[in-house]
């Protein structure tokens, strides 16, 4: 499937830094663009990940979990960003930018799995990724944390970065720490309590939808994104407050105004460069300890 409407004139280097890199923060910007509202990320892709996306519509409680797929395009890097590229890709991936919408989103992305190579992988990248896995908390959890950006307020300079090495200092016991870390953006205790309650319903949901199905994900992600900015996101809450009010709306009965409405929180499942389905398998082990993981450090938080 190819994404319609969209042209090598109209798009542009996806700025991470800025954008608070809502397809996986540690992912190279090499050969990254957005379009001109910042609603969309077009990345290189493999023919694996094209084919994971589009048969997602078979596993429809999985894709719910997916960021929303427009299809594909055939573009140069050199036509679109005016620099030459290293990856070997010419097809790219239009995805829903999971951080557009939100006023100063904070973002954090959870690698999963212990094994985080596929069996594609030649020895020498099994070999690292291993010694990546043993040196971390990959091994023990299932998961690291492999990049966040929290939004600190005008105050306290702006957005703190964290990038995948900061992840990789955190052991199986302080790793709660780090994902506490995510949560001190300049939002209210209050405030804090209710998104960390939402992600953990959600993470609940994803785990029991991966227990449900047959699939195998490498070097996938969660990606979290939520609104730091406290006065926006009391603003947020209200919206979503009135919206619930109102009669459901058509598929068709869509305004302007709604496509503004400020975001509170999203949580999807990322980057499926290495997944598939596996038929007659069993459910996916190897990431449901990262998520359960995940689920267990987010309770911690809660209580």
């Amino acid at each position: 499937m190819a994404a319609s409407g969209l042209k090598a004139s109209d798009l542009r280097a996806f700025d991470l830094a800025a954008a608070g890199q809502s397809v996986g923060l540690t992912m190279a910007s090499d050969g990254v663009l957005s379009d001109e509202s910042g609603a969309l990320v077009i990345k290189p892709c493999t023919a694996r990940e094209v084919a994971f996306y589009t048969s997602a519509a078979e596993h429809p409680k999985f894709q719910k979990w997916m960021p929303t797929f427009f299809g594909t395009l055939e573009l140069s890097g050199q036509e679109t960003t005016g620099e030459p590229v290293t990856h070997d890709r010419t097809a790219s991936i239009v995805l829903q930018n999971l951080a557009y919408g939100f006023g100063k989103a904070c973002v954090l992305d959870i690698k999963l799995g212990a094994q985080l190579w596929d069996d594609e992988a030649p020895q020498a990248k099994r070999d690292r990724l291993d010694a990546v896995s043993d040196a971390t908390t990959s091994r023990p959890l299932g998961m690291r944390i492999a990049g966040m950006k929290v939004w600190k307020g005008e105050a306290s300079g702006g957005y703190k970065v964290f990038d995948k090495h900061y992840g990789r200092t955190f052991t199986a016991d302080n790793c709660l720490e780090a994902v506490k870390e995510y949560f001190a953006a300049d939002i209210n205790e209050e405030q804090k309590k209710l998104i960390a309650e939402r992600f953990l319903k959600k993470v609940a949901e994803i785990r029991e939808v991966l227990e449900a199905q047959e699939s195998r994900m490498y070097s996938a992600s969660l990606l979290f994104v939520y609104e730091g900015d406290g006065k926006v996101l009391e603003t947020a809450l209200g919206e979503e407050e009135e919206n619930a009010k109102k009669p459901p709306k058509g598929e068709d009965d869509e305004s302007e105004e709604d496509e503004k409405v400020k975001k509170v929180e999203e949580l999807k499942l990322i980057d499926f460069a290495h997944a598939n389905w596996a038929p007659g398998k069993g459910p996916d082990e190897n990431a449901l300890q990262g998520v359960r993981s995940a689920e267990r450090l987010l309770a911690e938080l809660v209580q």
